[in-house]
């Protein structure tokens, strides 16, 4: 069986494990904790708890339990003085105060949701994401950065992380993978943070697995304005040991537009297609697999959720299918 590290979280990741648990894999997510945005930021403001949405819906992928338990931790609220809560939210919370750790709420919703595989936090403190713009401006919060007030905004320049050591576990598995996932998802509020904890990039540099990118299907709003599947490229590099080691061997890239419906909806929220510059990013020496793996099925916002979410998503099967063919 072969071993899958996803560096990510969130629906992205979500998506992708539907599709990996079709194949033999031993599927092992690590997860920021820098998320201060929706039900996930005001249950750690208030209860001083770890961020879990992320780590929630990556549990959700690897579950195999019965649907009413995957709906209860999935419900959210639309109305009261819970609006905007997840129950799942709420009921890791309450594990993580009434086990007395992060991991052994995580070890406990896994034995209730039946999961197989892992969701690892990548460090056992909460920690603070930090952004500054090309124009000077700081910004400080995950979910500050990831939702930007205006529709015009400086560049991210970098990112810092209030400092955390890295979970054991999460280098344990990363030394062991045959292949590290990044993305897809939001790069500067979900991946390069996981990035940023000490020692996972010097990790994923000194792992022998196959590294492999995903790049998004659309641009996000602050973040990847006006990116080509090129620039993912690079600038994923450049968070992994400032692309002198450890660099991407593999690129996933979609090649088919949203239909036009859809493309309405995104350009209203000044949002574009990730073009795939196919020749830029062989010139790089990485291999480029570029084929149509968007779904055909959009997404519905659920009532009661405050945060932006995508309309649309890779084809879960059609890109498990593809990692399944270049680690098998």
């Amino acid at each position: 069986m072969k071993t899958v590290v996803i560096i990510g979280g969130g629906s992205a990741t979500f998506n992708m494990l539907k599709g990996l648990r079709q194949f033999p894999t031993n599927n092992i997510v690590v997860v920021s904790t820098a998320d201060s945005g929706g039900s996930t930021g005001q249950l750690r403001k208030e209860l001083g708890v770890m961020p879990w949405g992320d780590i929630r819906q990556c549990l959700m992928g690897l579950s195999y339990t019965v649907p009413a338990l995957c709906e209860l931790f999935s419900h959210r609220f639309d109305k009261g003085s819970l609006k905007g809560h997840n129950v799942g939210n709420i009921i890791l919370a309450a594990l993580e105060k009434v086990s007395g750790s992060p991991e052994a709420a995580i070890a406990e919703a896994a034995r209730l949701l039946n999961v197989r595989g892992e969701v690892l936090l990548v460090s056992k403190q909460p920690t603070t994401l930090s952004a500054e713009l090309h124009d000077g401006t700081k910004i400080v919060g995950e979910h500050e950065i990831d939702e930007p007030i205006t529709k015009k905004r400086s560049p991210i320049k970098c990112l810092t992380l209030s400092h955390a050591e890295a979970n054991p576990r999460v280098l344990n598995a990363i030394g062991r993978a045959d292949a590290i996932i990044l993305g897809p998802g939001d790069l500067f509020t979900s991946t390069f943070p996981n990035l940023l904890v000490s020692g996972v990039a010097e990790a994923i540099a000194a792992s022998p697995a196959k590294k492999i990118l995903i790049t998004n299907i659309m641009t996000k709003l602050g973040q990847t304005d006006g990116f080509t599947a090129s620039c993912f490229l690079a600038v994923v590099n450049e968070y992994l040991a400032g692309g002198k080691t450890g660099r991407i061997d593999t690129v996933i890239v979609n090649t088919k537009e949203p239909p036009e419906t859809i493309m309405k909806r995104y350009r209203k929220e000044k949002v574009i297609f990730v073009k795939p510059d196919i020749e830029k990013m062989k010139s790089e020496k990485v291999t480029v697999i570029a084929r149509p793996i968007i779904s055909n099925t959009s997404v519905k916002k659920v009532n009661g959720d405050a945060l932006k979410r995508s309309f649309i998503r890779h084809d879960a099967e059609k890109t498990a299918a593809i990692i399944w063919e270049l680690i098998k």
